[in-house]
């Protein structure tokens, strides 16, 4: 399976420049599913939308949509693409040191939780002091310091307050709590209304809901895009799923739109996230 992943990882990489440019930009966004090589298509309609859009050369716009954190920091740091759409957690994560601007945010049912809620079966457990050295389930193991701090607000440390597995899938936690595996997981909205409706379901209940939560933003890298260009990008986007042709680009990357950050949201993100 991993020889498998490193395949799949390297033909996606060697259809980009040894160095990347600043045309040039990942997608990391789990929700999405899939790998590199499947990607690769809808990607490529992508890149030509952007290139015809902002006035680019054809061919001079390169794309990759990478599924693992690790994979998607090392891109970054090794190629010094232009732009990238991140997931939130990753975005603080690499904020500071790569100096990560947001210029748009994601709009999609599908790929963005504004909330999520900490969801049990036991009715012995009523808060999250009540979950120590328990059981959780989550999708952001590996992501600690967004759980611990954006997430659960600050009231524990994750990681060492639960015994975090990291999952790929939301409903698989549900599955385990439902089926005793697990005490709790975290899942949003949709996917509380979802679980309500499975077998064993309806004895689900939540116990704490997160503040807010932004979704995954499209960001810039410095100055590797310079500030006309960046103006440029941003308007493309804000226009690019109500436009014929980057409509239905969208609609197969599961994107309602890209909209204007929400400022007050990511400040207030940022703050629980930095705060000692």
């Amino acid at each position: 399976m991993k020889t498998s992943l490193l395949i799949t990882l390297c033909l996606s990489l060697l259809a980009l420049p040894a160095q990347a440019g600043p045309k040039d930009y990942v997608i990391y966004v789990t929700r999405l599913g899939g790998d590199s090589a499947s990607a690769r298509p809808y990607i490529s309609k992508a890149s030509a939308y952007f290139e015809k859009a902002m006035g680019w050369p054809g061919g001079s716009t390169h794309g990759v949509f990478l599924p693992y954190k690790k994979e998607v920091i090392k891109f970054i740091k090794d190629k010094t693409p232009g732009f990238a759409i991140l997931e939130a957690p990753l975005y603080f994560e690499l904020r500071k040191e790569l100096k990560l601007r947001p210029i748009a945010q994601l709009d999609s049912k599908l790929l963005v939780s504004s909330r999520l809620h900490l969801v049990v079966k036991d009715p012995a457990f009523k808060s999250i002091a009540d979950l120590k050295g328990k059981k959780l389930w989550t999708t952001l193991g590996r992501n600690p310091v967004f759980l611990s701090k954006v997430v659960l607000d600050g009231k524990v440390d994750a990681m060492s307050h639960f015994k975090v597995k990291k999952i790929g899938h939301a409903l698989k936690g549900v599955r385990g709590v439902i089926r005793g595996r697990a005490h709790a997981c975290l899942i949003d909205d949709d996917q509380l209304a979802h679980a309500k409706k499975m077998q064993g379901g309806a004895d689900l209940k939540v116990i704490y809901s997160s503040p807010a939560l932004p979704p995954p933003p499209l960001v810039v890298f410095g100055d590797v895009l310079d500030a006309k260009a960046v103006a440029k990008l941003k308007r493309v986007l804000l226009k690019m799923c109500s436009s014929k042709q980057g409509k239905t680009i969208c609609k197969e990357i599961m994107i309602t739109s890209f909209k204007p950050v929400d400022t007050k949201l990511f400040k207030a993100a940022q703050k629980r996230f930095e705060r000692p």
